[in-house]
């Protein structure tokens, strides 16, 4: 299937693999230790949990914590080399304070929400937080997603698609060759062209054939 999936996309695209709950009841370990051997480039998951137990099967695949994390879970940051995304100025502040003392950045990624009501910092939002986040000395702003709420209407996936490419392109962020930019999952690949800005895919439920 990862094979198949990966012929379809744009050359170059980054492979998200989301492994969240349990692989969608697949097997967390089984399913990752295939997906590593399979090749690829990060695996996402929804709370730390579930990244400590991917974390401990190999230390060479990037890891989103697509999830908040509660104040305590922070330290699991830097003990476990993991990427939180971003919704909001506080966890900012709780993520610059965490890394204050150390040598090397916490790599971070920003969720934008632009129609989805679940999680991240609101569009209209959005670029203000950006901006916060890439001024802050100890913190790595690495890529930027968001999450369409119904690809089966494509009228409103082309609103969420537009505007979360336009706040980065006027962040100038579009630009930089190593910011993550992801937006489609399983369901809304069909509406993905060659042509798009974004350089990578989320893929779960499609890995298993569904």
């Amino acid at each position: 299937n990862l094979k198949l999936i990966r012929a379809a996309l744009p050359e170059g695209f980054r492979y998200v693999s989301v492994v969240k709950a349990d692989a969608y009841g697949h097997g967390i370990h089984p399913t990752a230790a295939r997906l590593m051997q399979s090749g690829v480039d990060l695996f996402a998951v929804a709370n730390v949990r579930e990244a400590i137990e991917i974390r401990e099967m190999g230390s060479g695949w990037p890891i989103l914590v697509l999830g908040p994390l509660l104040p305590e879970e922070d330290p699991a940051l830097l003990e476990h080399n993991l990427v939180p995304a971003v919704s909001n100025a506080q966890e900012l502040d709780r993520f610059s304070a965490l890394v204050k003392e150390t040598e090397a950045p916490l790599p971070i990624q920003l969720k934008i929400d632009t129609g989805m009501g679940r999680s991240g910092i609101w569009w209209e939002q959005a670029p203000a937080l950006l901006r916060d986040a890439l001024a802050r000395p100890k913190l790595h702003l690495q890529g930027a997603l968001t999450h369409f709420a119904h690809p089966a209407d494509e009228a409103f996936t082309a609103r969420q698609r537009e505007t979360f490419l336009r706040i980065l392109r006027e962040e100038n962020l579009l630009d930089r060759p190593d910011f993550l930019v992801h937006a489609d999952n399983s369901s809304s690949l069909r509406s993905l062209s060659p042509a798009d800005p974004c350089n990578a895919v989320r893929i779960g439920l499609l890995q298993f054939g569904v």
